[in-house]
């Protein structure tokens, strides 16, 4: 007599299916994913200026003098001395350098989490504010790099060049910012600035 199946079984279900959200919040965060995608994949070229190829230039060197560095050391075994602090000096001169596009195409790193949820109003006049002590701060920076400049001694260690070049150009870079941060300050004050977040919101 063939055995007869409990009707207490208990019938298995996948857990992840009780917790599945909806298929249109799948939906949307798939969306989201692929703008942000669609974005990260698209480099924008079309507001280069003049004064970028400068940023190109000082990495394109700083390439070269990292690959020369390698090259002698683990190919050639007599690596050459300069190549160490002189690739130091130039990432120095591409992070502030580089600065100034970021300041002037606006993609400088920002905390914006709860800036999204204020009125527009309200984030008007805080963005307005962070934009003039942003302005203010670059231009005391430039100024204390520039008398550090003055009040640098020696030389550089591996090349007879003075140390103070390099305060003097963080100077001149930081001066930049102050430039750009300045006209960004003056076109929120005057409304021709969007207020928007520069990122994708994921929320």
């Amino acid at each position: 007599m063939p055995a007869m199946q409990n009707s207490q079984t208990p019938t298995l279900v996948d857990p992840r299916s009780a917790s599945a959200p909806p298929e249109d919040i799948h939906q949307e965060v798939d969306e989201l994913f692929e703008q942000w995608q669609e974005e990260e994949a698209h480099v924008d070229l079309s507001d280069l200026r003049w004064s970028d190829a400068l940023v190109f230039a000082i990495f394109w060197i700083l390439f070269g003098i990292v690959f020369l560095q390698f090259f002698t050391r683990y190919v050639l075994n007599n690596s050459l001395g300069w190549t160490e602090e002189i690739a130091r000096y130039f990432l120095i001169l591409i992070t502030f350098v580089g600065s100034v596009t970021a300041m002037r195409k606006g993609s400088h790193i920002a905390v914006e989490a709860l800036l999204i949820y204020l009125p527009r109003g309200a984030r008007h006049w805080t963005l307005v504010a962070v934009d003039g002590l942003v302005a203010l701060f670059c231009g005391a920076m430039a100024w204390y790099a520039y008398r550090l400049g003055a009040l640098a001694p020696g030389y550089m260690v591996s090349i007879d060049i003075p140390k103070s070049y390099i305060y003097w150009a963080v100077s001149a870079a930081l001066a930049g910012v102050t430039v750009h941060a300045s006209l960004r300050f003056l076109r929120r004050l005057r409304g021709r600035e969007a207020d928007a977040p520069h990122g994708l919101a994921l929320d």
